[in-house]
This record gives C-alpha cells, sequence and structure tokens, in this order.
C-alpha cells in the first residue's frame, strides 16, 4: 500500500515575521555590544587586579567640580559703596546710647539713690530698651548699677570708634572683625570688660556695612571661570588608563567607570538597552508597514525578505569591522547599493534610512551619545545612499558601482566637512580633513564591498538583476545555444518575442530587460521535443498520426519542461516564472477541436495548459507577445490594419478567457501593448517591392582582362564584379539543399523509439477518451502552440 508523505508548510507571512524577529534580535546584539564596554566590581579602597582604560573621551567629573570649586574661590570680591547707611547707624547707636546713658538715673528713688537695682527697676529698663536687643538680666542690671558718668563717657568714645570705622569703609561680611577691634580699643581706654563686652553688643546692634558686595559682578566672574573650565574639562581620552593595576581605586576611579558603564550590578545600562530596543521596534515597523503598503511582492516573498534581513546584518557587520579604525569608514551605503541592484531603487531609500540610522547609533559610541561624528555619520550615509540609488538603479555594468563610489565618498566629504563647521567647536575642527578624508574612503569601500558581495548575493538566492539578465541574453549561454542549433525555428521565434515584449514592457513602466530576457528562455522547454513544435518542422509533422489528447499533453508540458531545464541551470526565478505562466491555463483549440470532431465526451478542462496564470506584468506581456508574433506569421503578407485587428483581437480573447485576471495591467496599459505591438511588427512585416527578373548579358572576361591590364585600370565596380558573380536562378534553385530539423545525433530517437508514440485507431471505431500517465511525457516528442497546429490545419 502506498503511503503519502507527510507534507507542512509555513504561511509566507509568518516565516516573514519570524525572519524579520531574528532580525531585530540579532541587530539588537550587534548595536548593544558595541556600545556596551566591559563591566567590572571595583569598590573604593581595592587594589585593582587588571588596568582599565576609556572605552571612549569621557569627563572627569569629580576632578571637574574640584576646579569650579577652586576657581570660584579665586575669584575676586567686588564692593560698592553705600553713603546712606553711615548716617542711618550713627542716628540709631546715638539714640540707643542716650538711652542707655539714662538707665542709671532709674536708681534715684526721692532724694536718695539706691545701689543696686530691683526688679521693678530692671523691668523699667527693659521697656526703655529695644525688644531686639540682645542683652541678658545681668547685663541690664550692670548698665543700671553702671556709674552714669562713665556710661556718658563709654558712650561718646563708642560713637568715635563708629564714626571712625564707617568712614573707612565697613566690608560686607567684615562686621564682625570690626567689632572685635573696636571692643579691643575700649578695653584698651580702661573701661571694664564687662561694660565692653555691653557695648559690643549695643554696636553690634546697630552696625550696618557701607561697603556692600558687589553679587552681581561676583556672580558673573564666578560664571565666567565655570565655563571655562566646562570648555575644556579634565577628560580621560579614549585607550588612556583610568585605573592602573596593583593601584587602589579611589572614589574618582569609581565615578569614572560609572560614567562609562563599566560597573557591575549598578543598572547602569538598562536605560541604554532600553532605548535601543525601542529605536529598532520602530525601524522594523516603519520597514515592515512600507513592505505591506508599497511593496506587496516582497513582503509575500520570504526570500527577498531573508535578502533584506542578509544585506542589513551584512552592512552593520562590515560597519562594525570599519569602525575598529573610524566610524567615519563605516560602508552604510553598501546596503543602498545592493538593495539597488539586487531588489529595487525604492525599497533602497527605506533601507538606506534605516541603516543611517543604525549607524548613527554605532558611532556615536566613541564619543557619548548625540555627538557630531554620530550626526555627520548620519547625515552624510542618508543623503550620499539616496544619490547614490537614482545614480545607479538602471545601470546593467558592474563599473557604474565605482563611479557610483566615487560620488558617495565626494558626497559624505562635503557633509562631513559642513556638519563639523556647524559645530565649531576647536578640538572638532581639527579633525575635519581626517574625517573627511575618511568619510571619502568610505564610499570607495562601499562600491568594492558592492561588487564583491553582489556577485554572492546573485548566486545565492538566484535573483534577476540586471547584470545577470544581460549576461543571460548571452547567445553563447549554454540553453540558448542549444535553442539556435537544436529548435531554430523556436529560437527566431523567441527572437522576435523579445523584441515585442520589451517594447511594451517599457511602454507600461515594467521591466523590459527582464521581459527581454524572458522572452529569450520562454519556451526552452521545446528542447526535449523540437521537431513536434511547427516552427521547427520542415515537411512531417508528426501530430498527424497523434491522438489530439496525446498531442496536447506533449504541448502543455514544455512549460513544465523548461522549468525544470532553468532550475538546473540555475536561471532566476523570475524567468522561471515567465517560463511557467506564459501559456497560463488557455485551451490548445486545435486539438480540442480535432477530439471534438472525432466524437465521444470531450471536456475543454483536459486540453488546458497546467498555469498559472500571469502573476506579473512581465509575465502577461510575454504571454501576449507569444500568442501575437505566431499568429502574425500565420497570416502570412497581410495590412497593417488586419494585424491590428489581430493584435486587438488576441488581447481580448485572453482578457475574457481570464489569463490577464492575476496581474496588475489596466486597460491603459493593454492599449499601450497593442501599439507597441503594432510599432515593431509594423518594421517587422513591412511592404517589400518585388524585384524584376532582368536577363543580364554575359561578359567576355578575357577581353576585359586583356584591356584592364594594358589599361592598368579597373574595368568594373565592385558591386558590377559581385553582381556577374552571382549564380543565375537556375543554378541557385539547383544548389539548395533540404536539411532535415537540427537535433543532436546522441539525443536524435531510434526508429522503434519514434514509433512509440503513434496511436492507430480503427476507422470503424469511435475513439475514447485517452487517459494520459505524465510519465510518458518523458518518453514522447512535444508539440507546439495553438497558432502553430492552425498555421498547419
Amino acid at each position: 500500500m502506498r503511503t503519502k508523505k507527510a507534507r507542512w508548510s509555513v504561511r509566507p507571512s509568518y516565516l516573514a515575521l519570524l525572519i524579520a524577529i531574528v532580525t531585530l534580535a540579532l541587530l539588537f546584539a550587534a548595536v548593544a555590544m558595541s556600545v556596551t564596554p566591559e563591566q567590572y566590581d571595583f569598590k573604593v579602597g581595592e587594589v585593582s587586579y587588571v588596568t582599565i582604560t576609556a572605552t571612549k573621551n569621557v569627563v572627569d567629573e569629580t576632578e571637574k567640580k574640584r576646579m569650579i570649586d577652586e576657581a570660584e574661590r579665586k575669584v575676586p570680591l567686588s564692593y560698592n559703596n553705600d553713603a546712606t547707611v553711615m548716617p542711618v547707624v550713627m542716628n540709631d547707636l546715638t539714640a540707643l546710647t542716650s538711652t542707655i546713658d539714662g538707665l542709671p538715673a532709674l536708681r534715684t528713688l526721692g532724694n536718695t539713690k539706691a545701689d543696686t537695682a530691683t526688679d521693678e527697676m530692671l523691668r523699667s529698663a527693659r521697656t526703655m530698651l529695644p525688644s531686639d536687643l540682645a542683652l541678658t538680666d545681668d547685663q541690664v542690671r550692670l548698665l543700671v548699677e553702671a556709674d552714669s558718668s562713665m556710661l556718658s563717657q563709654l558712650s561718646t568714645d563708642a560713637l568715635l570708634l563708629m564714626r571712625e570705622t564707617l568712614s573707612g569703609g565697613l566690608l560686607e561680611g567684615q562686621e564682625q572683625e570690626a567689632l572685635s577691634k573696636m571692643k579691643r580699643d575700649l578695653s584698651n581706654d580702661g573701661y571694664p570688660d564687662p561694660l565692653v563686652a555691653v557695648y559690643g553688643v549695643v554696636m553690634r546692634h546697630c552696625m550696618h556695612p557701607n561697603v556692600l558686595l558687589d553679587t552681581e559682578k561676583i556672580e558673573e566672574e564666578r560664571a565666567r571661570a565655570r565655563d571655562e573650565i566646562e570648555a575644556n574639562p579634565p577628560m580621560y581620552l579614549k585607550g588612556q588608563a583610568i585605573v592602573r593595576a596593583n593601584n587602589v581605586v579611589t572614589a574618582s576611579n569609581i565615578e569614572l567607570l560609572n560614567s562609562l558603564n563599566m560597573l557591575k550590578d549598578r543598572g547602569v545600562g538598562m536605560k541604554l538597552y532600553i532605548g535601543l530596543a525601542i529605536v529598532l521596534l520602530l525601524l522594523g515597523l516603519m520597514m515592515a508597514l512600507y513592505l505591506r503598503t508599497f511593496e506587496r511582492s516582497i513582503w509575500n516573498d520570504p526570500r527577498k525578505i531573508a535578502l533584506i534581513a542578509i544585506i542589513c546584518l551584512l552592512v552593520v557587520g562590515m560597519s562594525l569591522a570599519s569602525r575598529l579604525i573610524s566610524p567615519h569608514l563605516m560602508p552604510v551605503v553598501l546596503g543602498a547599493m545592493l538593495t539597488t541592484l539586487l531588489l529595487k531603487s525604492r525599497l533602497a531609500l527605506m533601507v538606506n534610512l534605516v541603516l543611517s540610522v543604525i549607524a548613527g547609533l554605532l558611532a556615536s559610541s566613541d564619543g557619548g551619545m548625540f555627538t557630531t561624528p554620530m550626526f555627520s555619520v548620519m547625515l552624510a550615509s542618508f543623503i550620499s545612499g539616496s544619490c547614490c540609488v537614482v545614480v545607479i538603479r538602471n545601470r546593467r555594468q558592474r563599473v557604474s558601482v565605482l563611479v557610483a563610489g566615487l560620488m558617495v565618498g565626494v558626497i559624505n566629504a562635503l557633509v562631513t566637512i559642513g556638519v563639523v563647521l556647524i559645530d565649531g567647536t576647536e578640538t572638532i575642527v581639527n579633525n575635519m580633513m581626517s574625517w573627511a578624508v575618511q568619510s571619502a574612503a568610505s564610499g570607495l569601500w562601499s562600491a568594492v564591498l558592492c561588487i564583491g558581495f553582489q556577485l554572492v548575493l546573485e548566486l545565492l538566492f538566484n535573483l534577476d538583476t540586471n547584470v545577470k539578465l544581460a549576461e543571460l541574453s548571452n547567445p553563447n549561454q549554454p540553453l540558448l545555444r542549444r535553442l539556435m542549433l537544436e529548435a531554430p525555428g523556436t529560437y527566431h521565434h523567441s527572437m522576435v518575442v523579445a523584441n515585442l515584449a520589451e517594447a511594451a514592457a517599457n511602454a507600461v513602466g515594467a521591466n523590459g530587460m527582464l521581459a527581454r530576457v524572458g522572452s529569450y528562455y520562454h519556451d526552452i522547454g521545446k528542447l526535449k521535443r523540437p521537431i513536434y513544435f511547427k516552427e521547427n518542422q520542415i515537411h512531417d509533422n508528426p501530430h498527424d498520426r497523434t491522438d489530439p489528447r496525446v498531442s496536447t499533453a506533449i504541448l502543455t508540458a514544455h512549460p513544465r519542461d523548461g522549468v525544470e531545464m532553468a532550475q538546473k541551470a540555475r536561471i532566476p526565478y523570475a524567468i522561471q516564472e515567465i517560463i511557467q505562466q506564459h501559456h497560463g491555463d488557455t485551451p490548445v483549440l486545435f486539438f480540442y477541436d480535432k477530439a471534438v470532431k472525432q466524437g465521444g465526451d470531450v471536456d475543454i478542462a483536459d486540453f488546458r495548459y497546467d498555469g498559472p496564470r500571469p502573476q506579473k506584468s512581465e509575465a502577461a506581456i510575454v504571454m501576449l507577445a507569444d500568442t501575437v508574433e505566431a499568429a502574425v506569421r500565420a497570416m502570412g503578407e497581410s495590412s497593417t490594419d488586419k494585424i491590428a485587428q489581430t493584435i486587438q483581437r488576441l488581447v481580448r480573447s485572453k482578457m475574457e478567457d481570464g489569463q490577464l485576471d492575476q496581474c496588475n495591467l489596466t486597460f491603459r496599459d493593454l492599449n499601450l501593448i497593442c501599439e507597441a505591438f503594432m510599432q515593431v511588427l509594423n518594421g517587422i512585416y513591412h511592404e517589400r517591392i518585388e524585384y524584376p527578373t532582368v536577363d543580364i548579358p554575359v561578359r567576355n572576361r578575357l577581353e576585359e582582362q586583356s584591356v584592364g591590364e594594358t589599361k592598368q585600370e579597373p574595368s568594373e565596380s565592385p558591386a558590377e564584379a559581385k553582381l556577374e558573380e552571382a549564380p543565375s536562378a537556375e543554378e541557385h534553385e539547383k544548389s539548395k539543399i533540404v536539411l532535415p530539423p537540427a537535433t543532436k545525433p546522441e539525443e536524435a530517437p531510434s526508429a522503434e523509439e519514434h514509433e512509440k508514440p503513434k496511436i492507430v485507431l480503427p476507422p470503424e471505431q469511435t475513439p475514447e477518451p485517452l487517459t494520459v500517465d505524465p510519465n510518458m511525457l518523458h518518453e514522447l516528442p512535444t508539440a507546439d502552440g495553438e497558432q502553430e497546429q492552425e498555421d498547419e490545419s
């Protein structure tokens, strides 16, 4: 019992989604690893077991703060003299000392004077003194019990010292120093220390500086000092040792390692990773929306999605390798070049945008995020890549890639110079020329890589690039060579179909080169049985001796045979689709009609090609060109109007049969295709004049030769000599040789094999429907299409 093999398939959209997820994960890993340095587990006071160098230029924040503090302290103080302060201070102090001078009078009760102050006296003294005067009860008691004359003298001296101090200028912030000096002077004058202390409180209560700090000017000077340090902060350059082996790790070292994300278990890199993930997801979403909206054919083709993924990963990988030397050397434009040459130019613009952003992230890791190198690389890649797409999108020679590389280099250099001049920082400007040279070199580097990788990817994915199509159009290609030698009629037919298809494809904006090359190969399946196709027959037609169902099976096998041949020869998939679809599922009406006339139950579905119907414009155009060429050739000599009517009738019949339902050709496109067919066919089947038969007198060559030798001049023109040497009509007819159809000696069928496909039916019997085993097709010769058999009939 025959068991069926288990078969499984994955929807293209699911497979494309899987490829996209894997690609985004790989891109995230590559970018994250490139911007994340090696991490260490150190604490302050530990001895480092390794020398750690900076992975990028980093500012020593601890040292910068210390330098800023020191610079602020060194800023000199600025003052302004306030002339209104001294009168106020002197008035307040005079009033207060006058009150103090009257406190001893509180001890007078009637005509006697008490030696000590009572509580009531102290309460009265408190009411006379300002409430905010910070005197203790003992100090108030001392003033009440003091000698009035001594207090009066002390007040006078205090006023003199205050006036003297303010006249010399009392600086803001130096009040305590001035007060200490006045107290020392009063003590030196012999006043008791307790009273001097009390007057110290009194003078401090009234004292105000009259030379005030100019805070605005001081802050301006400090800000200037801070800006100078900010402009040239203490830095560790990339590669400079931060911590040396066998040295103690300091707090400043820890701060530097922390800023470089080089410490473990700090959670420092989490924000970076989340940001990278968000950016890459948005880029992937943007690419997916573009493909789904504008490039549905690519969106539904996992093979091309995989090609886009490989191009992106390839560019990122080469960028990481080039970044070890300089971020400006990264070959970002390589992605735009490969996508243009291998897929589509519009898609290349989107791929270039995505890769430019990723390249900016890779370039930023050398000097921190959002730096001048980052912006320079991103902008240069985007501008030069877009220009590159325009230059090479229709080029078929590989040398055009090198020319585009030169143009990219010039644009990169100009963009880099412009960005550096916009930045204007002295250290950045000093690197301008070296960065410009490196950016220019990246253009040539991208072109060289493109030429190499294009060949590899063409072979790996079997792509129909312009360069590949140009190579396949060479007549020395093995299949075309065989077609020319073994099936010359089919070869000539394919050449004419190619001219029709290319003209029509260019008229409707399709790929004319693909239509031409697809036409070259669309009938290579006829190589298996060339003698069964009308254009390769001379006198004998094997179909006259073959059942119509067998003839149909032979006929409809040639697209399938052609696909097998194309797969073995690694012909691009786009051409294989044209080979498979150039007949769609059209019926072979000649053999269907023949079977109907023989009688019996006949189903037209048994006389159709396997299909599928054309899916793309190029395949549909080749179908129409194939049908039109055969029909017009079968017409013989005809007028221009008759050719136009035939073209329109055939195109309409294909459309009514539904053969054009699955491609994107419009009615306008069909009109343009018909006009293009007419233009080409009018050039092929133009009217010719009929040459008359004229008897030319025979010349006496001996006499002419002797005369020529005497005159030493040519007696006839080269054209006349050639005309004279031309054979007569009778000689020409005699010289004709009738050759059998071209077949390879080793492939020529034997007599027995030739007899196998013949089916002899008794004349008295009605032919019954014949079931054809597909395996028979490998043993049977093949036949041509509908129009060829109509020509035979």
